[in-house]
């Protein structure tokens, strides 16, 4: 049986705006396992990026409880949940946010660094894991040298530096074409494949369900349906 790696307990999030509030979840439960690829898909508003952050450490439920490997979320407190999201967890984001002043290999090495990792060290293992998105020859291009895809893939290996649990895509191939994204999400799943690393990607593209394990959709801040990819006729750019 698959190990259950997140879990999500009746988990509420209200957001306070003055004279209304918003509640952008009510009352999701559901379970992560280890190494799966889970697409969270909704339409703008409808709690998707709310639930990506819960699960993220980058925000708080207003109610219930967020627990990955054991570890309850809500017992860490704002110092200790940066320290985990540092250890567990890595993210890819539709704009890349890279740093523009720094190469590629720079780049991946930050996060390595910001943990404790020695330069030298961290560089040897920037170097390893740019060959390994095919990216070896760009290791001293900065982003402006970089296609989009290729600066796609500077954040990918960014992500997996060390070497987390967990990876968030954020709409990763928001910002490429059919081509580029369809060569993105298949890197994307190889590597987790390779690494076991549990990959959940918030997305309203079509293109990025192909690779995932299971798709849960998002209405109006609840679980509207939640199906395995097999039960579903995907292809590159439709689902039915």
């Amino acid at each position: 049986m698959a190990e259950v790696l997140i879990e999500i307990r009746g988990v509420n999030k209200v957001f306070d705006l003055g004279k209304i509030q918003v509640q952008a979840l009510r009352d999701m439960n559901l379970d992560i396992y280890r190494g799966e690829y889970l697409s969270i898909m909704g339409p703008s508003g409808s709690g998707k990026s709310t639930l990506f952050n819960m699960i993220g450490a980058l925000d708080r439920p207003t109610s219930g409880t967020v627990t990955i490997a054991g570890v309850s979320l809500a017992s860490l407190s704002s110092r200790e949940l940066a320290f985990f999201r540092g250890k567990h967890i890595g993210y890819i984001f539709q704009s890349f946010n890279l740093l523009p002043a720094y190469n590629a290999l720079d780049n991946v090495a930050m996060p390595l660094i910001f943990n404790g990792c020695e330069q030298a060290r961290a560089q040897d293992r920037s170097r390893e894991i740019l060959e390994r998105v095919g990216l070896g020859n760009r290791v001293t291009h900065r982003p402006d040298e970089l296609s989009g895809g290729q600066q796609q893939r500077v954040a990918i290996a960014r992500a997996l530096a060390n070497e987390p649990a967990i990876v968030l895509a954020d709409e990763p191939t928001g910002n490429l074409d059919l081509h580029t994204g369809e060569e993105i999400i298949q890197l994307l799943s190889e590597l987790s494949r390779q690494m076991g690393v549990t990959v959940i990607s918030a997305t309203h593209d079509h293109k990025m369900l192909a690779p995932s394990d299971r798709i849960l959709w998002i209405k109006d801040g609840r679980q509207d349906r939640l199906e395995r990819r097999e039960a579903l006729n995907i292809r590159v750019g439709a689902v039915k």
